[in-house]
């Protein structure tokens, strides 16, 4: 029962990072794009092609921790780097965002560390013993 609850809560927070994307994509035109008023083009060009490379990755870390999920509820303990990989990278921007830039920020270092946990939990429920 617990191992269902931790995957449930592990699926949301993976879909939850995919999604992001799109909210962050859409950020782009709605308030980087009228706030570049000015500056020369092909800069604005490039922050375009690094707000869209950044969506891109959101997606491609979303994606990969859903087939993580997938392939861990078949037994497959190797994909738990893939959080670990994903969620080292949500916390230290997380945290480093919270403090720097805003509050909002925090919400990346939130899931980083429901995907953390959820694998830490997961594992030692399914680990030889348990």
């Amino acid at each position: 029962m617990l191992r269902k609850f931790l995957s449930g809560i592990y699926l949301l927070t993976a879909v939850s990072v995919g999604l992001g994307a799109f909210g962050h994509g859409s950020q782009w035109s709605r308030h980087i794009l009228p706030a570049l008023k000015g500056v020369a083009p092909d800069v604005v060009s490039v922050l375009a092609l690094v707000w869209f490379w950044v969506s891109g990755a959101m997606l491609a870390f979303g994606v990969l921790l859903v087939l993580a999920w997938w392939r861990g509820g078949r037994g497959d303990v190797r994909v738990a780097g893939v959080s670990g990989v994903v969620g080292a990278f949500y916390l230290i921007e997380g945290i480093y965002g919270g403090i720097y830039l805003a509050p909002f920020f925090y919400l990346f270092a939130v899931q980083a560390l429901l995907l953390l946990g959820t694998t830490w939990g997961a594992r030692r429920l399914t680990a030889p013993g348990a």
